[in-house]
């Protein structure tokens, strides 16, 4: 997906101040963490600049013999 700068820009607005309202949780660091690279990573595919389980299917592809 992909989305115009002004749209784009106050997505990553709000994502700051979603990460910053994570920080102030009293979440574990390791919930904090998911939290903020999940949120991130949407952002990133609205953008354009994700494709969800992308790193899977390369190294499916990677896998896959094309001799045969």
């Amino acid at each position: 997906m992909k989305t115009d700068t002004q749209h784009l820009a106050r997505f990553n607005d709000l994502l700051l101040l979603y990460k910053a309202e994570i920080e102030l949780s009293t979440m574990r660091p390791l919930a904090k963490k998911t939290y903020s690279i999940h949120a991130q990573n949407f952002v990133r595919w609205i953008a354009g600049d994700f494709v969800p389980g992308g790193k899977l299917r390369m190294k499916q592809m990677e896998g896959v013999d094309s001799t045969d």
